[in-house]
């Protein structure tokens, strides 16, 4: 029986697992990402562009690439124009858009999938954020400036808020 996985081109660029790069990255070909990344990853060619990742990758930022295989780790959205794989022990932090998703298993995403036609080109937006380990849950009012519910009942009925 013949195997239904994809042929991707052989990697033009090799981001390796000792290795940090840091901002954006646009590229041709393929590419194989075992380090870690921290920006944005783009294939200049909508059609033939490949980003591999193995399970020690890390990327933090948006990935717009027409092929994509992953093992590892992304915290941000991710645009497959053509074709996605997430294989086991991809982790994914943000929206996935794709047109054909193969998911063999293992794989976890915390966010969004989101099929696209081929017209569609939809605006990544992940701006970049805090670790997980470093973010405190918050309710919603626990933010700066919120309004408070207690002691409502202390407060005057003839008061008019005229904030606007």
């Amino acid at each position: 029986m013949k195997s239904k996985r994809r042929q991707l081109p052989a990697y033009d660029s090799i981001i390796g697992g000792d290795t940090e790069v840091v901002g954006e990255i646009h590229f041709n070909g393929a590419l194989h990402v075992d380090g870690k990344v921290i920006g944005d990853v783009k294939g200049q060619s909508e059609e033939g562009c490949a980003l591999t990742m193995g399970r020690e990758g890390t990327i933090e930022g948006n990935v717009d690439v027409a092929h994509v295989v992953l093992a590892g780790t992304v915290k941000g959205d991710i645009r497959a124009n053509h074709y996605a794989e997430l294989n086991s022990g991809a982790r994914i932090k943000g929206k996935l858009y794709y047109r054909t998703l193969d998911i063999p298993g293992g794989a976890e995403i915390n966010g969004e999938l989101v099929h696209i036609e081929e017209a569609q080109i939809p605006q990544l937006l992940y701006q970049g954020g805090e670790d997980e380990g470093d973010e405190e849950e918050k309710e919603i009012g626990d933010e700066e400036g919120a309004v408070s519910d207690e002691g409502a009942d202390d407060v005057d009925p003839d008061f008019e808020d005229k904030r606007v």
